[in-house]
């Protein structure tokens, strides 16, 4: 049963793999978000300075390191590729960069902090073009696996 899912998502068509993978990517990264925007606080009171430390690393290290794997895995998954073009961590902070970026804009126009209606709206409206960013910054190997 698990096998002919596979098999049913492998034949989707190229907007609906696009639109799948950045969905999934989208609402990860979201999830990211609000995690890290409810322990902000903890971290920056937690001696300054290495909690600080800590709030970059995670956000500027680990979590772009954990992106790109999981975009890398979607695409090897989803377009039968194998390898990868560019490194992990380059791919996931070309994408958390283009997600912050979308965020900054839509809570500088409409005076709003992340909340869940900028969360819908990303959802909504940004899953296509996310999920075109996030197939096209690593093309991996053009060779089939089978």
């Amino acid at each position: 049963m698990l096998l002919k899912l596979f098999d049913s998502l492998r034949n989707l068509r190229l907007i609906e793999k696009l639109i799948l993978q950045g969905l999934i990517l989208t609402v990860i990264l979201i999830a990211i978000q609000m995690e890290l925007d409810s322990v902000r606080t903890s971290f920056m009171s937690f001696m300054p300075p290495i909690g600080f430390g800590f709030f970059m690393v995670i956000s500027y290290l680990i979590q772009p390191l954990l992106i790109g794997v999981l975009n890398i895995v979607i695409i090897n998954f989803f377009y039968k590729t194998k390898g990868w073009q560019v490194g992990f961590w380059l791919n996931g902070i070309f994408l958390l960069l283009a997600f912050s970026t979308i965020n900054l804009v839509l809570e500088i126009s409409f005076a709003l902090p992340f909340t869940p209606i900028v969360a819908v709206i990303d959802i909504l409206a940004f899953s296509l073009p996310f999920g075109c960013i996030a197939r096209f910054s690593n093309g991996g190997w053009k060779k089939p696996i089978d």
